[in-house]
């Protein structure tokens, strides 16, 4: 163990048995269960509005809350000032996208996570500053983008690899990027946000197969006592349908006031495209999801609408747009072609999901 480390450990009212490193961490088996040591890479009032949010969900399964030091405080100095947080952490596997019983499961505990992040108490401050960003904002910025990046390729005289396959499929995305907008623009989007800014809905931000563990049950009991999940908080239908597979949901530091409709729509992108975007295995989240918290038609159309922007293609563009552009690294052309080769079966899911809308 780093000595460093021990000097915060020692600032704990636990006994280390091990430690590991871990990517970005250390990992401690402790006489209180395993525990997570990072370094803190936010502000404080950041770390207090999400100790709120996992207090509120200590009853839910499993979450990373944060464990206070001897003197009280989430966050922990060493002696040169470095700053620590150390939380809950379990023992486990990443949810597996190719495994369709942890891709279900892992959308019904989504669904569950948001029945309880609702009417969270938070103050004024809090929800200003931890108000997720706005859609027809972040659209328009990101059409820009598109376009600008269009203009500098054309202008190129002598083209790569990546920015022939670039403008060869640029209309069609460019086109759903523009589909997307006007139906934003015409959706009951604003009042979706209105509502879950006056009623304090949270988004977890990052709902992906990284931050879902599906947890060793029994060597979990040995390490903590589970904990029962309250019902006043969760409704007897969400009650009733809960996951069969224990699962921890981590890492809250995306987390943020908004619609939630955004944490499955994050949710299903990243499923489907390990999934060649397979219809079925995009109904069947839909559905997990729905057979615990259903979804109006308002927030279904959103879902569509934030499924037809072209996120990924965005993203590859905006990687290269800021990269250095006489060369372009083969992983990247990939991911274009990937993209682009996946757009068939991702027309198919829309049409199904825009089916439910009619």
């Amino acid at each position: 163990m780093e000595d460093r480390n021990l000097e915060i450990f020692r600032q704990y009212n636990i006994k280390i048995y091990n430690t590991y490193r871990i990517r970005g961490a250390f990992i401690a088996e402790t006489d209180k269960g395993l525990k997570l040591l990072r370094s803190l890479e936010s502000s404080k009032p950041r770390v207090e509005f999400e100790n709120t949010l996992l207090e509120i969900l200590s009853d839910f399964p499993y979450v990373d809350l944060y464990m206070r030091n001897n003197a009280g405080e989430l966050i922990t100095e060493d002696g040169a000032g470095n700053k620590y947080l150390l939380k809950n952490w379990y023992p486990g596997e990443e949810c597996n996208l190719r495994n369709e019983s942890d891709i279900a499961c892992g959308a019904a505990n989504l669904a569950m996570l948001h029945s309880i992040l609702r009417e969270v108490p938070l103050s004024e401050e809090q929800v200003s500053k931890n108000t997720g960003p706005d859609l027809l904002e972040l659209f328009d910025k990101r059409n820009r983008e598109l376009k600008r990046v269009r203009s500098y390729i054309r202008e190129k005289k002598k083209k790569n690899e990546f920015e022939l396959c670039y403008i060869n499929c640029y209309d069609e995305f460019y086109e759903q990027a523009k589909e997307a907008t006007r139906l934003l623009l015409e959706s009951n989007y604003k009042d979706l946000m209105q509502e879950a800014k006056e009623h304090c809905y949270v988004c977890h931000g990052n709902y992906t197969y990284h931050n879902i563990i599906m947890v060793n049950s029994a060597q979990n009991a040995a390490a903590m006592p589970r904990t029962r999940i309250r019902e006043d908080l969760i409704s007897a239908a969400v009650f009733k349908n809960k996951p069969t597979v224990e699962m921890a949901t981590t890492n809250f530091d995306k987390a943020s006031i908004g619609v939630q409709i955004t944490d499955l729509y994050f949710y299903i992108r990243k499923c489907l495209e390990k999934n060649d975007w397979d219809v079925d295995i995009g109904s069947m989240i839909v559905n997990s999801y729905t057979d615990v918290l259903p979804l109006d038609r308002d927030e279904r159309k959103l879902l569509y609408i934030l499924l037809l922007y072209p996120e990924k293609f965005w993203k590859i563009t905006n990687f290269y747009y800021n990269g250095k552009k006489s060369w372009v690294p083969q992983r990247n052309i990939q991911k274009l072609l990937g993209t682009w080769e996946q757009s068939k079966g991702r027309k198919k899911f829309l049409e199904c999901l825009a089916n439910t809308l009619n």
